[in-house]
């Protein structure tokens, strides 16, 4: 049934897996561990030991991936086409699927990303460099040959050292330390350093950076937990800030490894986040809580289960092997995140008195509701391009400037940007 491109897919993808561990990519610390101070970089030969002991691994894969990457292999969505109807025969939902491909094409990257491509190596700090997202962070941009060093909560005696030198700084630390960070460390940054953060709020951040800071300044918010391998099939949103094009590097590096770039007002992504994160998480914690509760016999409910319920329940239990502060911390980092949970559960509690009536009527007029506006935005998507969506928020972030202004969009983001896809194909 698969072709060689297709086995040499799997095998790449179980290979990768082998050699990842080889390379000390294991999840537990980061890639390399980034020196404290730049000039200790010698006292710490651990990563060219691991790499060594690697390379078997290697080159069985760069073989596989030289096959791959000569086949032609159909894009991800062609494929989907002529397997939609042999997966929802089989029971497979799509997402199932789509994140297996995905899987393969993370680990193509990941290889890709060990080849001898020319790059200038750009010195570059990370603040919080060993939480888990600073942990990947740190694994892809040393990989890709930059050279990366890490500061936390102990090492401010040495910010002078760390930070003044850095072309670019990355703030990788949970939401309620961000701003307070921010301020502290832009005392250290030259005029032409390049800051940004990762955290999943953007307007107050942002705010912080541009009156802190007089360089260039951007926004970044990974759509995706620590747990991935690479940029590929990942999404990182952009919220453009100063000077956009000392950062066009850095999204050049994101897309080139399979990423995808969305461009963003910092208010216009802090709403949507309040709907994608925040009572997202609230509504399958709440499931989550409520089969506790109950004490639901897990394993033996997936045992007669469909598809989409052990879909589901896989989704739950991801969202409980998490750290609790981060996931309450989602809920809770704005009133308008909260505000909307309370809504929320207003809602489920109108629904549920329709239930303990038995208001049939009512519950089916609720659902055709719903079942309309759903009708309606796919329909309403199909005519929204890249192009008009991509004019309408780039237009407010001019280049060069800290007060947005109508009609001048920035010079590196206003050519050859990837911008939101429609919504018929973007994954809430």
């Amino acid at each position: 049934m698969f072709k060689q491109t297709d086995q040499s897919l799997y095998d790449l993808l179980r290979d990768t897996h082998t050699a990842s561990l080889a390379l000390g990519s294991n999840g537990d610390r980061p890639y390399v561990q980034a020196p404290v101070l730049p000039e200790q970089a010698s006292s710490k030969p651990n990563f060219e030991v691991t790499a060594l002991r690697a390379v078997g691994q290697q080159g069985a894969l760069r073989e596989r991936h030289t096959l791959l990457t000569a086949s032609e292999i159909s894009l991800i969505q062609e494929q989907l086409a002529t397997l939609a109807s042999s997966l929802a025969q089989a029971g497979v939902p799509e997402s199932v699927w789509l994140n297996l491909v995905n899987s393969c094409y993370a680990a193509l990257s990941t290889v890709a990303s060990y080849s001898s491509t020319q790059i200038t190596p750009r010195k570059i700090t990370i603040i919080g460099g060993r939480g888990r997202m600073g942990r990947f962070f740190t694994q892809q941009l040393t990989a890709a040959g930059h050279n990366v060093s890490i500061l936390e909560n102990e090492d401010w005696e040495y910010a002078d050292k760390l930070l003044c030198c850095a072309e670019l700084v990355i703030v990788c630390v949970p939401i309620q330390w961000t701003t307070d960070v921010i301020k502290r460390a832009a005392q250290y940054l030259a005029p032409t350093t390049a800051l940004c953060d990762i955290t999943s709020l953007k307007t107050e951040p942002m705010s912080a950076m541009l009156e802190y800071h007089r360089g260039p300044v951007m926004g970044l918010h990974p759509m995706f937990g620590p747990n991935v391998k690479s940029f590929a099939e990942q999404k990182v949103v952009a919220c453009p800030g100063r000077q956009d094009d000392s950062f066009e590097w850095l999204l050049d590096f994101i897309k080139s490894q399979g990423g995808e770039v969305i461009v963003s007002t910092p208010e216009e992504h802090d709403y949507m986040m309040v709907i994608i994160q925040a009572t997202r998480h609230f509504s399958r914690f709440s499931v989550g809580v409520f089969l506790a509760q109950e004490e639901i016999d897990i394993e033996r409910s997936l045992c007669m289960s469909s598809p989409s319920y052990r879909q589901e329940i896989d989704i739950i239990k991801r969202l409980f092997t998490q750290s609790p502060h981060l996931c309450v911390d989602i809920m809770l980092a704005t009133q308008d995140r909260c505000h909307a949970i309370a809504k929320l559960a207003d809602t489920y509690q109108r629904l549920a008195s329709l239930v303990a009536q038995k208001d049939r009527t009512a519950i089916i007029q609720e659902f055709e509701t719903a079942q309309s506006f759903f009708h309606e935005q796919s329909i309403t998507s199909a005519n929204l391009s890249h192009e008009n969506y991509a004019d309408r928020h780039l237009s407010r972030y001019p280049s060069g400037s800290q007060s947005p202004t109508e009609g001048n969009p920035p010079a590196a983001l206003s050519h050859g940007m990837p911008v939101v896809p429609n919504r018929s194909e973007a994954s809430f």
